[in-house]
Order: structure tokens, then sequence, then C-alpha cells
């Protein structure tokens, strides 16, 4: 009995010495969250995956536009942005909504967050009148609340710098009241680097990020349809205007990365024309010629006659998925549904899936 005693002893002695090293791990102070934008931030909200969505417009037919690939693709999507507003001189909205696609986008359990665009000559009046400013804002609310959206993206475009300040008060103005009615707030802005200030210039980031929930950066058109050609999104053109997103937009949390589908098809001397995928590959083989790939900037691209095309498909798609990777934004927008080559579905379902 007495070996016995001894052992429950000792065990005892050990227990309670376990217990108070415990204890005193336990008094440590917890290693402090890391800050948004820091390395090792993880955004509280669930990733996005957001197809911009334009056409069928009320009575054309369903089979245009975006229409297929929403309702073909939306189990790799969480949220459609349609592009139904345009914001006008006198703070009225002008408006381009379907019924057909608000019923199926919900009826496939997509959020909404359709887009707000300026329009041609409304910029001074909605930005630079008070009146005017709040009057619009006042509209996109009913809007929003009326139809039920979950949110509402402002994408202001090609605004001239004398706006930095109006757009950030616009913003500023905005952003509370549709907290107070708990919808979700994004701003789509332009690049920065190696961007022109004066299509650049009137979006200030740190600012924006402080009066939206999300900035979405349109990581597209390093070429654009006036430009000479090539590659719409070069992979480290995008990385640059990603990580500096990052750095000055309020961290990965409050990021959202643009992912272009689309190609433009110069003609020496002329302007490019917006191509699709598809129609790109039946453009290459009516006309012979040889799809080539840059490796340089991750980009397909091809020529016939005094022609140029550039384009995207998985494999562009999949180099800018591997960058979306290492800085891990909150989401990411395809511009545009329809556009697309239809296996990037997979590889977005690979590389950065939805969360729920």
């Amino acid at each position: 009995m007495r070996n016995y005693k001894t052992i429950t002893i000792l065990l005892l002695v050990i227990f309670v010495a376990v217990a108070v090293a415990a204890a005193g791990g336990c008094a440590k102070k917890p290693a402090p969250k890391p800050l948004p934008g820091t390395p090792g931030a993880m955004t509280a909200q669930p990733r996005m995956v957001i197809g911009y969505y334009e056409n069928p417009w009320p009575g054309t037919p369903e089979k245009t536009g975006s229409f297929p690939s929403m309702k073909t693709f939306a189990k790799s999507m969480s949220a459609v942005g349609p592009f139904w507003y345009k914001a006008t001189a006198d703070g009225t909205l002008e408006t381009k909504d379907s019924q057909q696609v608000y019923d199926t986008a919900r009826s496939l359990g997509l959020k909404m967050y359709p887009l707000v665009t300026n329009k041609t000559g409304a910029t001074d009046a909605v930005l630079g009148d008070p009146a005017i400013r709040t009057k619009t804002i006042g509209n996109i609310l009913k809007v929003v609340q009326d139809k039920n959206y979950d949110g509402i993206n402002i994408d202001f475009e090609l605004l001239p710098p004398k706006h930095r300040d109006n757009l950030t008060a616009f913003m500023a103005e905005l952003y509370p009241k549709m907290k107070a009615v708990n919808k979700t707030l994004i701003i789509s802005v332009f690049p920065k680097v190696d961007v022109a200030e004066d299509v650049s210039g009137a979006y200030n980031y740190p600012e924006l990020a402080k009066n939206a929930d999300f900035l979405q950066i349109m990581l597209y058109d390093k070429h654009w349809a006036t430009s000479e050609p090539g590659a719409i999104a070069p992979v480290g053109w995008y990385e640059k205007n990603l990580q500096y997103a990052v750095d000055n937009g309020g961290g990965a949390n409050k990021i959202i990365a643009g992912v272009s589908a689309y190609g433009y098809d110069w003609q020496k001397g002329g302007e490019g024309e917006t191509i699709t995928y598809v129609n790109a590959i039946v453009k290459a083989e009516q006309k012979g010629a040889k799809i080539l790939y840059d490796d340089k900037d991750q980009a397909p691209h091809f020529s016939y006659g005094d022609h140029e095309v550039w384009f995207e498909n998985k494999e562009s798609t999949a180099a800018k998925l591997d960058i979306v990777a290492k800085y891990k934004p909150a989401g990411i927008a395809i511009w545009r549904l329809g556009q697309e080559q239809p296996e990037i579905w997979q590889v977005i379902d690979q590389k950065f899936p939805k969360q729920q």
C-alpha cells in the first residue's frame, strides 16, 4: 500500500506542476491580430467572385450578352454586377434594369451589386454641385432599397483629376447612409502604376478606402482601343498595380482585383475593336493566323493582314490568378460575362474558389 500511496503522491505533484505551467502560459497576452493590410491579415468576409453583367436589356433575347454565362457558371460566382444605372446631371438615375435577369440571378443564389456609372457630361454636376450630389445619393439609396440589392458599385470613370476631392466627398456622404441600411458599397477605381495621371488622378485610394467597403481595381486596359496594340493586362503591370492597391487601399481585405476576359482587334491606323475569346479564335481560324503566346506578358495574340489581336484565355487568366493568390484580396471581378473562354471558370474554381 505504501508503494501505491507514493506513486499517487508523485502523480499529484506532477499534475499540479503541469497545471501551474499551463496557467502561467494562459496568463500571457495572446499574439496581436495583424492590422488590415499587414502580412497575415485576412478578410473577415468571404472571398467574392463577381461577374460583371452587360445585356440582355429589356426586350432583347436572353441568348445575347452575359445571360448565358451567368446561368451556366453561377455555381462559380458569388455575385453579379449588372451595368444598369447612369447618374445624370440633374441627380436622377437613367435605368436599364431587367426583371428577368434580376429574377434569374436571385434564383441562382447570386448577390447583386449593380453599377452606377457617370453619364457623359454629368460629372461636373454630380460630383461638383453639392445639391446634385445629395440628390444623386438619395436616388442611389432609393433604388438599392426598393430593389433589395445587396449593395452598389460606384463606377465613375475617366474623371478629371480636379474631381479628386469631390469624388471622395461623394463617397463620404454615401457610405454612412449605405451602412445605415446594411448595404455593401464598392467603388471601381483605375490602377495607378504606369497609368496616366489624367486617367487615375481622381482616385485617392487611402481616402476612398475609408469610405467604401471595397475598392475594385480595374486591372485591365493597359493597352486600350486607342493605344498601340499589346496585352490587355501584362502580368508584370498587373502585379505592380495589385500590390500598390493593397499597400494604399486599406489592405488586402478591402481590395477586389479586376480580371479581364476580353481582347482588342487593332487595325493599323485605326481604333481597336473589342473582341471576345470565341470571336478571336474564329477570326484566327478564318484568316489562317497562328495564335502565339507571349511568355513575358502572359497573353495570347495573333496577326492577320494589317490587324493585330490580343486577348485573354485560360492560361493568361491562370497567370493573373497566381498573382492574386500571392496578395490574397477579398475578391475578384471578371469583366465581363459572355466574353470569356468558358474554361477560365475551372481555373477560377481551382485558384480562387468562391466562399459562402
